[in-house]
């Protein structure tokens, strides 16, 4: 087998095994509207303010 296959293997065992470090999230989403180029944009060619 080909090295690609024994690391797709591995990291495979690796993450069903549990040894995944992802970072434990609340759920919880907070949506802030802030400024940016594609906004201002939309506000000069609509006139409607985001």
């Amino acid at each position: 087998m080909d090295k690609e296959v024994y690391a797709a293997i591995a990291m495979a065992l690796h993450d069903d095994l549990g040894y995944n470090m992802h970072d434990e999230e609340s759920g919880k989403l907070t949506i802030q509207s802030h400024d940016t180029e594609w906004t201002s944009k939309v506000v000069k060619m609509t006139g409607i303010t985001i």
